[in-house]
């Protein structure tokens, strides 16, 4: 019996943590929450949704790629240990591409990403078990004030983005529950950005908005969304603030704050001739309000002609989480 019950429940223990903001899930340890990968906007502790000037808008606040103009934009951001076992681990990455609209029908983007948990064997004769989560993202933005009568001022600007999702869940662990655990399904973001000037912006992000995603046991699963807002004012040209609040669909349908975070980064300009162009540091902080949890980042950027290489640490505080590093590659051109 040992060798039934102590995997799955490892498992389940381990989807639960990482899931950490999931206490509204109708499945197995909220499965696909959202807690965010990417190295520059986890640096910043999270406070990216009014930022959102590169790939990584993507997969924070598509609306912000209508802001890149002709710029293209890809990243890959790698996680290789976000919860530590005596035997096996649980490792993320993401890749992201967005480019600005280059023919007057939008900006267009992209997203993939995989959560992947391994559990070891304890003894000899025991299996080893998997657990993969994938996110598949489309993503189409477009600048809109001109629809407003804006179009003789050079302020505001605004933006909508959509995101359209697909959801997969894969896992080995079918053959000990009695049914596969395997899941799929489409899920939808939309996103709102308002530039009041070019260095203040302000972003609204609706994840989850809608979803039906299919488990193999023929349970349905409605992924609880989350509604991010934040701001972001860039004090001079190397020196920005950013602040969000997340709010997380509560059991009655409502959304209740989850969530309050805040970052800050400054970065060193050395000019365009130099090997290294400019570096950046960055520092953030996130209070999870209803785990009671927080967490503080760090991180650091060296920009070389459009090529950048990211670094950030996240240490947790109150949280079954691990410590984590983030490493991170972004292209612009």
């Amino acid at each position: 019996m040992r060798r039934l019950v102590v995997p799955v429940f490892t498992v389940l223990l381990v989807i639960t943590a990482l899931q950490v903001q999931a206490q509204n899930s109708s499945f197995i340890g909220g499965a696909f929450e959202d807690d965010g990968i990417s190295a520059r906007p986890i640096g910043l502790g999270g406070a990216y949704t009014a930022i959102a000037d590169d790939a990584n808008a993507s997969w924070w606040n598509p609306a912000g790629m209508a802001f890149l103009n002709k710029k293209k934009s890809a990243t890959f951001t790698y996680v290789p240990s976000l919860f530590n076992l005596t035997v096996g681990g649980a490792s993320t990455w993401l890749v992201s591409y967005a480019q600005g609209d280059t023919s007057g029908y939008g900006a267009l983007g992209a997203s993939i990403s995989d959560m992947s948990v391994k559990i070891g064997a304890d003894y000899p004769g025991d299996s080893a078990y998997s657990w993969d989560e994938y996110t598949l993202i489309g993503s189409w933005a477009m600048q809109i004030d001109n629809a407003f009568g804006l179009v003789k001022y050079l302020y505001p600007k605004v933006a909508i983005g959509v995101n359209i999702k697909y959801l997969i869940e894969n896992s080995d662990l079918n053959t000990l529950l009695g049914s596969s655990t395997g899941a799929s399904g489409p899920s939808a973001d939309i996103g709102l950005m308002i530039a009041l000037k070019d260095n203040l912006r302000i972003g609204i992000m609706g994840k989850d908005i809608f979803s039906d995603i299919t488990w193999g046991s023929g349970t349905v699963e409605t992924i609880p969304y989350e509604i991010n807002a934040g701001i972001y004012y860039g004090i001079t040209d190397s020196f920005l603030i950013s602040g969000e609040v997340k709010s997380l669909e509560d059991d009655k349908g409502a959304p209740e704050v989850e969530t309050y975070c805040g970052g800050t980064e400054y970065t060193f300009n050395f000019g365009k001739n130099s090997t290294i162009e400019k570096a950046s540091i960055r520092a953030g902080m996130s209070i999870d309000s209803i785990e009671n949890t927080y967490s503080l980042a760090g991180g650091a950027s060296i920009t070389m002609q459009g090529f950048s290489i990211d670094y950030t640490y996240q240490y947790f505080m109150r949280s079954v989480l691990d410590n984590t590093q983030r490493f991170g590659v972004t292209m612009s051109f």
